[in-house]
Protein backbone atom coordinates (compact mmCIF):
# COMPACT_ATOMS: atom_id res chain seq x y z
CA UNK A 1 0.00 0.00 0.00
CA UNK A 2 1.54 3.70 -1.08
CA UNK A 3 1.68 6.24 1.48
CA UNK A 4 -1.12 8.22 -0.44
CA UNK A 5 -3.44 5.30 0.37
CA UNK A 6 -2.33 5.23 3.80
CA UNK A 7 -2.86 8.64 4.39
CA UNK A 8 -6.36 8.56 2.59
CA UNK A 9 -7.59 5.55 5.10
CA UNK A 10 -6.20 7.52 7.96
CA UNK A 11 -8.17 10.93 6.67
CA UNK A 12 -11.23 8.48 6.48
CA UNK A 13 -10.60 6.65 10.08
CA UNK A 14 -10.00 10.11 11.91
CA UNK A 15 -13.49 11.41 10.29
CA UNK A 16 -15.21 8.40 11.15
CA UNK A 17 -14.08 8.58 14.56
CA UNK A 18 -15.21 12.73 14.59
CA UNK A 19 -18.59 11.94 13.50
CA UNK A 20 -18.89 9.22 16.35
CA UNK A 21 -17.46 11.75 18.76
CA UNK A 22 -20.17 14.42 17.64
CA UNK A 23 -23.05 11.70 17.71
CA UNK A 24 -22.06 11.02 21.31
CA UNK A 25 -21.97 14.64 21.99
CA UNK A 26 -25.08 15.35 20.79
CA UNK A 27 -26.63 12.46 22.49
CA UNK A 28 -24.80 13.86 26.18
CA UNK A 29 -26.02 16.99 25.31
CA UNK A 30 -29.81 16.46 24.52
CA UNK A 31 -29.34 14.33 28.19
CA UNK A 32 -28.05 17.00 30.20
CA UNK A 33 -31.35 19.24 28.78
CA UNK A 34 -33.38 16.71 29.55
CA UNK A 35 -32.02 16.33 33.43
CA UNK A 36 -31.69 20.61 33.96
CA UNK A 37 -35.71 20.71 32.22
CA UNK A 38 -36.60 18.10 35.08
CA UNK A 39 -34.46 19.72 37.40
CA UNK A 40 -36.04 23.08 36.68
CA UNK A 41 -39.92 21.78 36.81
CA UNK A 42 -39.01 20.36 40.39
CA UNK A 43 -37.50 23.65 41.37
CA UNK A 44 -40.89 25.40 40.27
CA UNK A 45 -43.06 22.55 42.23
CA UNK A 46 -44.45 21.58 38.83
CA UNK A 47 -45.44 18.11 39.09
CA UNK A 48 -48.20 17.28 35.73
CA UNK A 49 -48.39 13.82 36.58
CA UNK A 50 -49.31 14.24 40.25
CA UNK A 51 -52.73 15.79 41.50
CA UNK A 52 -53.10 17.84 44.15
CA UNK A 53 -53.66 15.99 48.00
CA UNK A 54 -57.57 15.72 48.81
CA UNK A 55 -59.50 15.18 51.82
CA UNK A 56 -60.03 11.53 52.99
CA UNK A 57 -63.53 10.29 52.44
CA UNK A 58 -64.30 9.34 56.29
CA UNK A 59 -65.61 5.99 56.95
CA UNK A 60 -68.35 4.74 59.00
CA UNK A 61 -66.68 4.79 62.19
CA UNK A 62 -65.11 8.06 61.67
CA UNK A 63 -68.45 9.26 60.31
CA UNK A 64 -70.12 8.60 63.93
CA UNK A 65 -67.01 9.78 65.57
CA UNK A 66 -67.16 13.00 63.92
CA UNK A 67 -71.40 13.59 64.35
CA UNK A 68 -70.93 12.90 68.14
CA UNK A 69 -67.99 15.54 68.43
CA UNK A 70 -70.23 18.12 66.19
CA UNK A 71 -73.16 17.81 68.53
CA UNK A 72 -71.08 18.09 71.57
CA UNK A 73 -69.84 21.27 70.69
CA UNK A 74 -73.13 22.31 69.39
CA UNK A 75 -74.62 21.84 72.60
CA UNK A 76 -72.16 23.38 74.61
CA UNK A 77 -72.64 26.81 72.22
CA UNK A 78 -76.12 26.57 72.65
CA UNK A 79 -76.02 26.29 76.40
CA UNK A 80 -73.23 28.58 76.43
CA UNK A 81 -75.32 31.39 74.82
CA UNK A 82 -78.86 30.39 77.08
CA UNK A 83 -77.11 31.17 79.87
CA UNK A 84 -76.75 34.67 79.47
CA UNK A 85 -80.80 34.93 78.96
CA UNK A 86 -83.27 36.18 81.79
CA UNK A 87 -84.77 32.31 81.99
CA UNK A 88 -80.94 30.47 81.37
CA UNK A 89 -79.15 32.65 84.25
CA UNK A 90 -81.89 32.17 86.85
CA UNK A 91 -82.12 28.52 89.55
CA UNK A 92 -82.30 25.82 89.08
CA UNK A 93 -81.50 26.18 84.94
CA UNK A 94 -78.51 27.90 85.73
CA UNK A 95 -76.67 25.36 87.20
CA UNK A 96 -78.14 22.69 84.58
CA UNK A 97 -76.81 24.52 81.83
CA UNK A 98 -73.03 24.91 82.90
CA UNK A 99 -73.09 21.19 83.53
CA UNK A 100 -74.26 20.77 79.70
CA UNK A 101 -71.66 23.02 78.48
CA UNK A 102 -68.74 21.40 80.32
CA UNK A 103 -69.95 18.03 79.69
CA UNK A 104 -70.52 18.99 76.56
CA UNK A 105 -66.52 20.28 76.03
CA UNK A 106 -65.55 17.07 77.95
CA UNK A 107 -67.56 14.49 75.54
CA UNK A 108 -65.90 16.46 72.54
CA UNK A 109 -62.15 16.33 73.99
CA UNK A 110 -62.82 12.82 74.81
CA UNK A 111 -63.82 11.82 71.35
CA UNK A 112 -60.20 13.26 69.76
CA UNK A 113 -61.79 16.84 68.57
CA UNK A 114 -62.82 18.05 65.23
CA UNK A 115 -60.32 16.11 63.03
CA UNK A 116 -58.04 18.76 61.02
CA UNK A 117 -55.90 17.07 57.93
CA UNK A 118 -53.86 20.01 57.79
CA UNK A 119 -54.54 20.45 53.65
CA UNK A 120 -55.69 23.91 52.48
CA UNK A 121 -59.32 24.52 51.62
CA UNK A 122 -60.58 24.67 48.32
CA UNK A 123 -61.49 28.25 47.25
CA UNK A 124 -64.55 29.04 47.51
CA UNK A 125 -65.06 26.90 50.55
CA UNK A 126 -67.63 28.08 52.83
CA UNK A 127 -66.71 29.55 56.22
CA UNK A 128 -68.42 28.03 59.15
CA UNK A 129 -70.34 30.64 61.22
CA UNK A 130 -71.49 30.22 65.08
CA UNK A 131 -74.97 29.40 65.41
CA UNK A 132 -76.96 30.28 69.06
CA UNK A 133 -79.94 29.18 70.14
CA UNK A 134 -82.84 31.70 71.69
CA UNK A 135 -84.11 29.86 74.30
CA UNK A 136 -83.05 27.13 76.72
CA UNK A 137 -86.24 25.34 75.68
CA UNK A 138 -84.07 24.90 72.47
CA UNK A 139 -81.33 23.62 74.08
CA UNK A 140 -83.51 21.09 75.52
CA UNK A 141 -84.66 20.33 72.20
CA UNK A 142 -80.61 19.96 70.61
CA UNK A 143 -80.26 17.87 73.93
CA UNK A 144 -82.75 15.43 72.80
CA UNK A 145 -81.97 14.74 69.53
CA UNK A 146 -78.37 14.50 70.34
CA UNK A 147 -79.59 12.19 72.71
CA UNK A 148 -81.35 9.62 70.10
CA UNK A 149 -78.60 10.20 67.73
CA UNK A 150 -75.68 8.76 70.00
CA UNK A 151 -77.43 5.95 70.71
CA UNK A 152 -78.80 4.98 67.44
CA UNK A 153 -75.41 5.77 66.45
CA UNK A 154 -73.77 3.07 69.52
CA UNK A 155 -76.18 0.43 68.50
CA UNK A 156 -74.69 0.28 64.66
CA UNK A 157 -70.97 1.31 64.81
CA UNK A 158 -68.73 -1.44 64.31
CA UNK A 159 -66.02 -0.08 66.51
CA UNK A 160 -67.01 -1.74 70.54
CA UNK A 161 -65.07 0.95 72.69
CA UNK A 162 -66.09 3.74 70.25
CA UNK A 163 -69.97 2.49 70.85
CA UNK A 164 -69.12 1.96 74.25
CA UNK A 165 -67.72 5.69 74.18
CA UNK A 166 -70.77 6.81 72.42
CA UNK A 167 -73.46 4.88 74.92
CA UNK A 168 -71.91 6.42 78.04
CA UNK A 169 -72.37 9.95 76.10
CA UNK A 170 -75.98 9.62 74.68
CA UNK A 171 -76.58 8.12 78.85
CA UNK A 172 -75.35 11.07 79.93
CA UNK A 173 -76.76 13.52 77.55
CA UNK A 174 -80.72 11.90 78.52
CA UNK A 175 -79.32 12.97 82.01
CA UNK A 176 -78.81 16.61 81.57
CA UNK A 177 -82.28 16.61 79.23
CA UNK A 178 -83.93 15.48 82.38
CA UNK A 179 -82.50 17.35 84.41
CA UNK A 180 -83.32 20.51 82.60
CA UNK A 181 -86.56 19.59 82.21
CA UNK A 182 -87.32 19.35 85.54
CA UNK A 183 -85.65 22.93 85.87
CA UNK A 184 -87.80 24.48 83.57
CA UNK A 185 -91.13 22.48 84.38
CA UNK A 186 -91.37 21.26 81.16
CA UNK A 187 -92.31 17.71 79.71
CA UNK A 188 -89.45 15.26 79.91
CA UNK A 189 -88.78 14.82 75.85
CA UNK A 190 -88.34 11.25 74.17
CA UNK A 191 -84.57 10.40 74.83
CA UNK A 192 -84.75 7.12 72.80
CA UNK A 193 -84.86 6.28 68.84
CA UNK A 194 -87.92 5.06 67.67
CA UNK A 195 -87.01 1.22 67.56
CA UNK A 196 -86.38 0.82 71.03
CA UNK A 197 -89.40 1.00 74.11
CA UNK A 198 -90.04 4.37 75.63
CA UNK A 199 -91.74 2.68 78.25
CA UNK A 200 -90.25 4.16 81.84
CA UNK A 201 -88.48 0.67 83.19
CA UNK A 202 -87.64 -0.97 79.84
CA UNK A 203 -86.34 -3.74 81.48
CA UNK A 204 -85.52 -6.42 78.77
CA UNK A 205 -87.69 -9.28 77.97
CA UNK A 206 -86.46 -12.48 78.05
CA UNK A 207 -86.52 -12.88 74.53
CA UNK A 208 -84.37 -9.97 74.47
CA UNK A 209 -82.41 -10.55 76.42
CA UNK A 210 -81.89 -14.22 75.20
CA UNK A 211 -80.68 -12.53 72.26
CA UNK A 212 -78.36 -10.30 73.60
CA UNK A 213 -76.67 -13.31 75.48
CA UNK A 214 -76.43 -14.86 72.34
CA UNK A 215 -74.24 -11.74 70.98
CA UNK A 216 -72.18 -12.01 74.06
CA UNK A 217 -69.96 -14.88 75.51
CA UNK A 218 -70.66 -16.62 78.12
CA UNK A 219 -68.06 -15.19 80.78
CA UNK A 220 -69.54 -12.04 79.47
CA UNK A 221 -73.06 -12.87 79.98
CA UNK A 222 -72.00 -14.08 83.34
CA UNK A 223 -70.74 -10.72 84.60
CA UNK A 224 -74.05 -9.39 84.08
CA UNK A 225 -75.82 -12.06 85.93
CA UNK A 226 -73.31 -11.67 88.85
CA UNK A 227 -73.47 -7.79 89.00
CA UNK A 228 -77.05 -7.70 89.32
CA UNK A 229 -77.32 -10.73 92.07
CA UNK A 230 -74.49 -8.85 93.62
CA UNK A 231 -76.96 -5.28 94.03
CA UNK A 232 -79.65 -7.27 94.71
CA UNK A 233 -77.88 -9.49 97.70
CA UNK A 234 -77.29 -5.86 98.66
CA UNK A 235 -80.15 -4.09 98.35
CA UNK A 236 -81.78 -6.72 100.53
CA UNK A 237 -79.59 -5.73 103.29
CA UNK A 238 -79.89 -1.68 102.79
CA UNK A 239 -83.78 -2.46 102.96
CA UNK A 240 -82.83 -4.46 106.42
CA UNK A 241 -81.21 -1.38 107.81
CA UNK A 242 -83.40 1.36 106.63
CA UNK A 243 -87.31 2.42 107.61
CA UNK A 244 -90.01 4.14 105.72
CA UNK A 245 -89.75 4.87 101.61
CA UNK A 246 -86.33 4.03 101.94
CA UNK A 247 -86.97 0.19 103.01
CA UNK A 248 -89.46 0.23 100.13
CA UNK A 249 -87.05 1.71 97.75
CA UNK A 250 -84.29 -0.65 98.33
CA UNK A 251 -86.78 -3.82 98.47
CA UNK A 252 -88.20 -2.76 94.72
CA UNK A 253 -84.48 -2.53 93.85
CA UNK A 254 -83.87 -5.66 95.26
CA UNK A 255 -86.36 -7.42 93.76
CA UNK A 256 -85.58 -6.09 90.10
CA UNK A 257 -81.47 -7.11 90.47
CA UNK A 258 -82.69 -10.52 91.55
CA UNK A 259 -85.01 -10.72 88.65
CA UNK A 260 -82.69 -9.48 85.68
CA UNK A 261 -80.06 -11.47 87.21
CA UNK A 262 -81.89 -14.60 86.92
CA UNK A 263 -83.16 -13.35 83.57
CA UNK A 264 -79.50 -13.32 82.47
CA UNK A 265 -78.17 -16.29 83.64
CA UNK A 266 -81.57 -18.68 82.19
CA UNK A 267 -80.94 -16.83 79.06
CA UNK A 268 -77.08 -17.85 78.96
CA UNK A 269 -77.62 -20.91 80.12
CA UNK A 270 -75.55 -21.54 82.85
CA UNK A 271 -78.37 -20.90 85.76
CA UNK A 272 -77.24 -23.48 88.48
CA UNK A 273 -74.35 -24.90 86.79
CA UNK A 274 -70.64 -25.07 87.37
CA UNK A 275 -70.56 -21.85 84.84
CA UNK A 276 -73.17 -20.26 86.98
CA UNK A 277 -70.96 -17.46 88.79
CA UNK A 278 -73.29 -16.16 91.52
CA UNK A 279 -72.87 -16.71 95.12
CA UNK A 280 -74.75 -16.93 98.04
CA UNK A 281 -73.84 -13.99 99.66
CA UNK A 282 -71.53 -10.96 98.81
CA UNK A 283 -69.16 -9.17 101.21
CA UNK A 284 -70.47 -5.80 102.14
CA UNK A 285 -69.11 -2.62 104.02
CA UNK A 286 -69.18 -2.28 107.75
CA UNK A 287 -71.34 0.65 109.16
CA UNK A 288 -74.85 -0.06 107.35
CA UNK A 289 -76.33 0.91 110.57
CA UNK A 290 -75.68 4.25 109.65
CA UNK A 291 -78.25 5.59 106.65
CA UNK A 292 -75.65 7.63 104.82
CA UNK A 293 -73.37 4.26 104.85
CA UNK A 294 -76.01 2.15 103.86
CA UNK A 295 -77.17 4.72 100.98
CA UNK A 296 -73.77 5.25 99.84
CA UNK A 297 -73.71 1.25 98.81
CA UNK A 298 -77.03 2.03 97.19
CA UNK A 299 -74.87 4.00 94.58
CA UNK A 300 -72.03 1.94 94.40
CA UNK A 301 -74.12 -1.24 93.50
CA UNK A 302 -75.69 0.70 90.61
CA UNK A 303 -72.74 2.20 89.96
CA UNK A 304 -71.15 -1.47 89.41
CA UNK A 305 -74.40 -1.97 87.15
CA UNK A 306 -73.91 0.84 85.39
CA UNK A 307 -70.06 -0.09 84.93
CA UNK A 308 -70.85 -3.67 83.76
CA UNK A 309 -73.59 -2.45 81.10
CA UNK A 310 -70.96 -0.18 79.57
CA UNK A 311 -68.39 -3.28 79.25
CA UNK A 312 -70.79 -5.05 77.91
CA UNK A 313 -71.83 -2.59 75.30
CA UNK A 314 -68.08 -2.37 74.08
CA UNK A 315 -68.16 -6.30 73.74
CA UNK A 316 -71.68 -7.06 71.71
CA UNK A 317 -71.63 -6.59 67.77
CA UNK A 318 -73.07 -3.90 66.01
CA UNK A 319 -76.78 -4.22 66.04
CA UNK A 320 -76.89 -6.37 69.20
CA UNK A 321 -76.59 -3.32 72.14
CA UNK A 322 -79.85 -1.62 72.48
CA UNK A 323 -80.67 -3.37 75.14
CA UNK A 324 -77.20 -2.64 76.96
CA UNK A 325 -77.28 0.71 76.54
CA UNK A 326 -81.00 0.74 77.80
CA UNK A 327 -79.24 -1.22 80.84
CA UNK A 328 -76.44 1.66 81.03
CA UNK A 329 -79.18 4.52 81.28
CA UNK A 330 -81.42 2.76 83.76
CA UNK A 331 -78.61 2.23 86.44
CA UNK A 332 -77.41 5.86 85.87
CA UNK A 333 -80.77 6.67 87.10
CA UNK A 334 -81.06 4.55 89.55
CA UNK A 335 -78.12 5.51 90.88
CA UNK A 336 -78.81 8.83 90.86
CA UNK A 337 -81.93 8.18 92.74
CA UNK A 338 -79.54 7.02 95.56
CA UNK A 339 -78.01 10.54 95.58
CA UNK A 340 -75.19 9.89 92.86
CA UNK A 341 -73.58 13.06 91.48
CA UNK A 342 -73.98 13.56 87.49
CA UNK A 343 -71.22 12.96 85.85
CA UNK A 344 -69.92 13.37 82.09
CA UNK A 345 -69.08 9.80 81.36
CA UNK A 346 -71.51 7.39 83.34
CA UNK A 347 -70.40 3.81 83.28
CA UNK A 348 -66.71 4.93 82.58
CA UNK A 349 -65.24 4.78 85.55
CA UNK A 350 -61.56 5.44 83.60
CA UNK A 351 -62.31 8.75 82.91
CA UNK A 352 -64.77 10.24 85.58
CA UNK A 353 -64.70 13.67 86.42
CA UNK A 354 -66.24 16.63 88.50
CA UNK A 355 -68.99 18.36 86.99
CA UNK A 356 -67.82 21.72 85.94
CA UNK A 357 -70.79 24.02 87.47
Amino acid sequence: MSMDQNAAGHRDHTREHARDHARRGRRLVRALAAAVTVLTLGACGLRAETPPPVEPSPDAVEQVRARTVADSLALSAAASAAAVLPDGAAEPVAPVLADVTGFSDQHADQLGGVYVSGLPAPTGSPTATATTTASVAEVLDRLAEATRTARTDADAVTDGPLARLVASVATSRGELATRLALATGAEVPVLVPDETTAEPDPTPSPSTSAAEGDSLSTAEVGVLALVHDEAGYGFEVIAAKLSGDQRAAARSAAAAHRSRSEDWAADAGIDGSAQDPRRASYTLPAGLDDPAVATALGRTLETAVADAYANAVAQAPAGARSPLVEGLRRATVDAAVWGATPVPFPGLPERAQQPTG
